[in-house]
């Protein structure tokens, strides 16, 4: 269960000590805890923000460009935006 939400979650599999420390704990709302765990975790928009980012086409180069510059060179505030308002659950309208 653990190792389903965490990878649905943040795309990564749990660490043993937190596979170990959701196991020991018995009460009835552990998955409620580990649930609000993952959400609030930096991880999560990082893992979400990339679907939005593909569907956004967004690059930080211009791929096979040779005779100019290939970057965009503010390209990552886009980026960090779209993962800050994940993690903020910044509403989409």
């Amino acid at each position: 269960l653990i190792r389903r939400a965490t990878f649905d979650l943040h795309g990564l599999p749990p660490t043993p000590d937190e596979t170990d420390a959701f196991l020991k704990d018995e009460s009835p709302d552990a998955y409620d805890k580990l649930l609000e765990r993952l959400l609030a975790s930096p991880r999560y928009g990082e893992r979400w923000a990339r679907h939005w980012l593909d569907v956004a086409r967004y690059a930080d180069n211009k791929g096979y460009v040779f005779f100019e510059g290939q970057e965009y060179p503010w390209a990552w505030t886009y980026r960090d935006y779209v993962i800050r308002a994940l993690n903020d659950d910044v509403p989409f309208d």
